[in-house]
């Protein structure tokens, strides 16, 4: 069962505003991504005959399984309600009926984010103190990282649509992660036809910023 806790004042996990409506446009007829295995202050709700016409968002906000550096909390995601409003705050003109696509896929992809920050981590030492946990995070769509950008202007592969960057805490360490967001179409066979779907692929690693972050690129490229 997914828990959830009604809107208040809790730590959240936002995701870059434009990069929302980048998302939204993509996927608002794709189902969500299937979990891994392994702010805005809060604002009254606008009346107005146009959203009087739509259903009220959820303002049910889904726990992550990401804890939190310096409390024993783990971070939550936004509701419905947090995301249409922050859309509107912009002028975007959201429909609420998409929230119910987008807000799952947002949360579904920051889970598969550090599914593969704990598979880096793996017997990096941070069992030692009952896990590595997430500090801080922020989103810049318009800063490319060197790899993005060789990617798509030397080898004219796709370029990404989003960035991240997450910064982990392993027993008092700081590491720094860098995730590109990139999105492509796949082909999937649905009720005997073949079509294509979107489907979000993510580039994560740690940065080249601190000998950490070096050891543990070394660490997997070779398998020391």
């Amino acid at each position: 069962m997914t828990d959830t806790v009604q809107q208040q004042d809790q730590p959240k996990c936002p995701l870059d505003d434009e990069a929302k409506q980048v998302w939204l446009k993509q996927h608002a007829s794709s189902n969500p991504h299937p979990m891994p295995d392994h702010e805005q202050p809060q604002q009254p709700l606008e009346c107005s005959s146009e959203t009087l016409k739509q259903p009220t968002p959820a303002s049910n906000r889904e726990i992550s399984t990401i804890p939190r550096t310096g409390t024993e909390q783990n971070w939550i995601y936004p509701s419905e309600s947090q995301f249409y409003q922050a859309m509107k705050r912009k002028n975007w003109n959201p429909d609420l009926k998409d929230m119910q696509t987008v807000v799952p896929l947002h949360n579904s992809i920051n889970e598969r984010v550090w599914h593969y920050i704990k598979n880096w981590e793996k017997d990096a030492g941070g069992d030692a103190c009952g896990g590595i946990k997430l500090s801080t995070f922020k989103g810049d769509s318009h800063k490319w990282t060197p790899r993005a950008w060789i990617r798509y202007n030397i080898f004219q592969m796709s370029k990404p649509f989003d960035r991240h960057d997450w910064q982990i805490d392993r027993c008092g360490k700081t590491i720094d992660y860098v995730i590109d967001f990139y999105c492509d179409m796949k082909k999937v066979e649905h009720d005997g036809k073949i079509e294509e779907m979107p489907n979000v692929y993510l580039d994560v690693r740690p940065k080249l910023n601190s000998w950490e972050g070096i050891k543990l690129r070394l660490w997997k490229t070779f398998k020391f």
